[in-house]
């Protein structure tokens, strides 16, 4: 049974961190870990994919949506790195919480009794 991409691209941001910060990343992985045969070693030792290959693996595009889902919507897998939660525009506060910090917004302030 083939593994939908929704579930593949859940599995790489949860094993591979990294993958939370770069769509590329995020791609090179799941393209790894479930596109094995279509990556080709050239005569450097380097990785990479002929043109007509593109055509049989899931594009950066339809990645970077299941990811956006992921993130903005069910605030799971939350980028690892501030500088992509503020351009990606993740409130800092869900943010903190997921890394688990106080929200900026109670940080320093007296809880009341």
């Amino acid at each position: 049974m083939k593994v939908k991409l929704k579930s593949q691209v859940e599995f790489v941001l949860k094993e591979f961190p990294e993958s939370r910060n770069s769509d590329i990343t995020l791609m090179i992985e799941l393209w790894k870990a479930y596109y094995p045969s279509k990556l080709k070693t050239g005569a450097t030792g380097e990785k990479g994919v002929w043109l007509k290959d593109l055509y049989e693996l899931p594009t950066q595009d339809n990645i970077k949506r299941i990811r956006a889902h992921f993130q903005n919507d069910l605030n799971l897998y939350l980028p690892t790195d501030p500088k992509v939660v503020k351009q990606r525009r993740i409130s800092e506060d869900k943010w903190r919480e997921f890394m688990g910090y106080s929200p900026k917004h109670n940080v320093g302030q007296a809880q009341l009794i």
